[in-house]
């Protein structure tokens, strides 16, 4: 880093031109307010390019003095530093000369300066005329060690320098980052951040915009669709009718054509067999009849054969009957001759009495059962049949209406009950409804009940009826279904009554709720009753029971009816020998008198018995030789009457297929007429036997052509199509307009996060000179300290690549004077003379670079408030740092303020009247004796 040896001014502000030496480490300028101390530092600034203090600028010490030029002219060391480089190399003079030439042209004020080897005054420098741009002095000036930390120190204005302590520690890592060159690139970043925030708007603006586009385009899409679809149905349509209707009406009639061949065959070859067979039946039934007159004259013969025979049977079986009878007389009267002796007649009176009263009984018992079995067959012929039996009342009434056409049916005959285990609760239920009447016709009910009120018929005749509807769920109507339509109230009724398991469950349930048990227990609002009936009445399973029952009880009638008869022909016999006892009948003299007729009947008994079963085996031959001539002529009749019928129903049958085949006939002319006229109407090309069956494949028949043509009109007569074409062009439009908005917010896209990711990854990356600067600035901020003897403390900040940390990083500086405990910044704890310190610490630290060691610093008024002994030590401070300081006081301070000075720069204002102040008062300090 260079310093400075001197500066010379010609027409800066009021003075005219003179040169000051500027030779020494540091330099007090000196002056009352308003004297040129600021002026002087001011020319320092611009000849270093560097912004004057304030709001003044170089044009402003222009305009003073009214001339048209300015020079300022410094010479400045050009000594080797630690790396053996001279700071203006390639210049290797040991000082060197910096110019600044200010013009006025053409109405402004131009700049121009000159880095020349050596000590060259201002009229060499003009003839040389060796000038530069700003822009290349200002590369000469930081090769030179005018970096841009220092051209930010140098700039800080009057009382700033003693108040850097007072920045918050935001502020003051921003100073930092200002003075050292990184808030320029930190600030960069967050341009180029909030750049591409502002595209990303942009782009959702636009994606907002593609949206709208996209909305626009799938509209234009459905209308275009639409109109595609109405298009599409038109020519369908134009289709169906002219090309695809004609060919599948001549392909249904060629399969007609087809498909009826075969039968018409058929029924020719049919009519052949039947004729043929006709012929042979009646081949068939002429012998038939033959053989029927030959069998009918050996069934006569062998008839009377039988008769004959069964004439003689019948005479020996009476011979042997009487014979029998003669025998049981004679038995009988033996009985009686052994009875009459010691009989008691009161006892066989008494048998005689009991004998004929059982009788009388069992006459009775047998009347009875006799009854009960006519009532019985008709019953079991009703059951049998299945059919309901009808009860004389109920049959007599059902005549009634019969006669007076009346048409009806009863209740039992439509009931039918699904669960078999719930029989017995519908049953009781059902009980008093046995026997209603329901009308077919409810305009009749007049004349069936004045049928009724005449028959005093006694159960309901109802005319009115209701279709079963689904029944509720658990009600007794569940499981009962329906034939016919009941009546309105049944069903009420039915779904009213809830089923359940027992008693117990039916007494939880609520108290307005009828119930039943499957045994028939029923409980309604009244109360609970036991409703079982002892038989069934009401569908298929009780016609089966009654069959059943009615059976058995047959058989036990017949049973008992046999039995009746036994007994009574046992007791008759008991009561005819007691009465024969008592009328004394002469059994000995009876026996003795038919003696001979006795023994002759004893003796013809083998004889008879003999002859009795000789003419039943004839009689047995003669019947069983007239069943096989009778079963033989019952087959003949039965083949006769088969080969009848069936003739009867070839000829039918012939009669049938002739029609038919004269009607098939003529179908068949009729439709190969019509597939000519059609086939005129279809292009040959299209009447090929793959282009008939690829039609095929998608319609089967005319008339599902036509469904889909009525289907296609109704779709075009009730559908809201677009039949503007237009629709195409404007979807294509909006079509190109999205795809091409797309693609550039693809490319967009694209080129933003690129750009978002170079830009994160480069402040990133930036990260890690900004912590360098801050270890930097730390560093320097505790060497200085060191000089000073004042302890410093410095919190590094976490620095991290995001926009909030970044946004809230600080820089923590804490200070120990006199070992006294640590301080902050500002909290009110350090005195006037520990703030300057710790703002010219703070300053110094800004500026320090240890690569390029020296250098000056410009310090306005850095004494101010200050005691002598603050004044001392700030003033041992700037010499220890081995920098060249360029120092401004006010006249009225204490005269320490001189006491690190080895020159002394004394301005003084301009004297009234006078154009050119005075030049400054040069004053150095004699050099010590060693």
């Amino acid at each position: 880093m260079f310093d400075f040896r001197s500066l010379e001014v010609v027409h800066w502000d009021y003075w005219q031109r003179f040169s000051l030496p500027l030779d020494t480490n540091i330099v007090t300028v000196v002056g009352p307010n308003g004297s040129g101390k600021t002026t002087l530092l001011d020319a320092l600034r611009t000849l270093l390019t560097i912004d004057c203090a304030g709001n003044r600028d170089y044009k402003s010490y222009l305009r003073h003095n009214g001339q048209p030029f300015a020079w300022l002219r410094a010479r400045v060391g050009n000594l080797p530093g630690p790396s053996g480089e001279r700071p203006f190399f390639p210049l290797m003079d040991r000082e060197v000369t910096l110019a600044c030439r200010i013009q006025k042209k053409g109405g402004e004020w131009t700049r121009q300066y000159a880095v020349l080897g050596g000590d060259v005054t201002v009229e060499e420098i003009e003839q040389r005329n060796d000038f530069m741009g700003l822009r290349e002095y200002r590369v000469r000036l930081e090769g030179a060690g005018l970096s841009q930390a220092i051209r930010r120190v140098l700039t800080l204005e009057q009382g700033a320098t003693d108040k850097l302590c007072q920045l918050p520690p935001k502020q003051l890592l921003d100073l930092v980052f200002d003075v050292f060159g990184d808030k320029a690139v930190l600030d960069d970043y967050q341009r180029a951040r909030n750049e591409q925030m502002e595209a990303e708007r942009e782009l959702h603006g636009l994606e907002q915009q593609l949206s709208l586009i996209g909305v626009s385009l799938q509209e234009a899409e459905a209308r275009s669709r639409s109109y595609q679809e109405w298009t599409d149905l038109n020519q369908e349509r134009v289709s169906l009718v002219a090309d695809v209707l004609p060919r599948t009406e001549l392909a249904e009639i060629a399969a007609s054509v087809r498909g009826a061949r075969p039968p018409l065959n058929g029924v020719k070859r049919r009519l052949i067999d039947l004729a043929r067979q006709d012929t042979a039946l009646t081949g068939q039934l002429e012998a038939l009849d033959a053989h029927e007159a030959r069998l009918r004259i050996e069934q006569n013969d062998a008839d009377a054969a039988r008769q004959a025979t069964q004439r003689s049977l019948d005479a020996a079986r009476a011979a042997l009957a009487q014979n029998e009878l003669v025998i049981g007389q004679e038995g009988r009267l033996r009985q009686m001759v052994a009875a009459q002796d010691g009989a008691d007649h009161e006892e066989l009176a008494n048998i005689a009495r009991d004998a004929r009263a059982k009788v009388r009984a069992l006459q009775d018992e047998e009347t009875t059962l006799r009854q009960e079995l006519g009532t019985l067959t008709g019953k079991l012929a009703a059951w049998r049949s299945g059919r309901r039996y009808t009860p004389e009342f109920e049959a007599a009434f059902r005549r009634a209406l019969d006669d007076a056409g009346i048409r009806h049916s009863m209740l039992s005959e439509i009931v039918e009950i699904t669960q078999a285990r719930w029989q017995p609760a519908v049953e009781a239920v059902l009980a008093s409804y046995r026997h209603v009447v329901l009308l077919d016709d409810p305009r009749d009910r007049e004349k069936a009940w004045k049928i009724s009120e005449a028959m005093r018929y006694k159960h309901f005749v109802v005319p009115d009826r209701a279709p079963a509807e689904k029944p509720m769920m658990g009600s007794l109507h569940e499981v009962v279904e329906f034939s016919a339509a009941p009546p309105d109230w049944l069903l009420r009724n039915l779904d009213r009554i809830k089923r359940v398991e027992d008693t117990g469950e039916g007494a939880r349930l609520p108290r307005d709720q009828d119930w039943i048990t499957p045994q028939g227990y029923f409980r309604e609002r009244r109360g609970g009753r036991y409703l079982g009936v002892d038989d069934m009445y009401f569908g298929s399973a009780a016609r089966e029971r009654q069959l059943r029952d009615g059976e058995a009880r047959l058989q036990d009638i017949e049973a008992r009816l046999r039995a009746i008869t036994d007994e009574r022909k046992v007791a008759s016999a008991q009561a005819n020998d007691a009465e024969a006892i008592l009328r004394g009948a002469n059994a000995s003299s009876q026996l003795a008198d038919r003696a001979d007729e006795f023994n002759e009947a004893r003796e013809q008994r083998p004889h008879l018995q003999e002859d009795v079963q000789r003419t039943a085996d004839t009689h047995a031959a003669a019947d069983r030789y007239f069943e096989n001539v009778r079963e033989k002529r019952t087959k003949n009749s039965n083949d006769r009457d088969n080969a009848a019928r069936e003739q009867v129903a070839v000829r039918r049958q012939q009669v049938e297929a002739e029609r038919q085949h004269q009607q098939m006939r003529g179908d068949q002319l009729e439709r190969l007429k019509a597939f000519r006229a059609k086939r005129v109407h279809v292009p040959l090309a299209k009447r090929t036997r793959a282009a008939m069956a690829e039609l095929h494949e998608t319609f089967q028949s005319p008339a599902e052509v036509r469904r889909e043509i009525e289907k296609n009109e109704r779709r075009l007569k009730e559908g809201h199509f677009e039949t503007d074409a237009s629709v195409l062009s404007l979807r294509d439009k909006l079509a190109a307009d999205h795809e091409g908005l797309k693609s550039d917010l693809d490319k967009r896209r694209i080129h933003l996060e690129r750009a978002g990711r170079i830009t994160q990854e480069a402040r990133g990356a930036y990260i890690q000179v900004l912590r360098n600067t801050v270890r930097r600035y730390a560093k320097n901020l505790k060497v200085l300290a060191e000089l000073a003897g004042i302890g410093v403390d410095v919190d590094l900040p976490e620095l991290s690549n995001d926009d909030l940390a970044l946004a809230s990083a600080a820089l923590h500086v804490r200070f120990e004077f006199d070992k006294k405990g640590w301080i902050g910044m500002d909290d009110g704890e350090a005195s006037g003379g520990q703030q300057v310190m710790k703002s010219l610490l703070l300053l110094v630290a800004l500026m320090r670079d240890e690569d390029r060691p020296g250098g000056f610093v410009f310090i306005d008024e850095p004494f101010a408030h200050l005691d002598i002994f603050n004044i001392d030590k700030v003033g041992a401070f700037l010499k220890a740092t081995r920098a060249q300081y360029i120092l401004t006081t006010p006249a009225t301070h204490n005269v320490n303020v001189f006491q690190p000075s080895e020159l002394t720069l004394v301005t003084s204002k301009r004297r009234p009247g006078a154009t050119w102040a005075q030049p400054l008062a040069v004053l150095r300090r004699r050099a010590e004796v060693a």
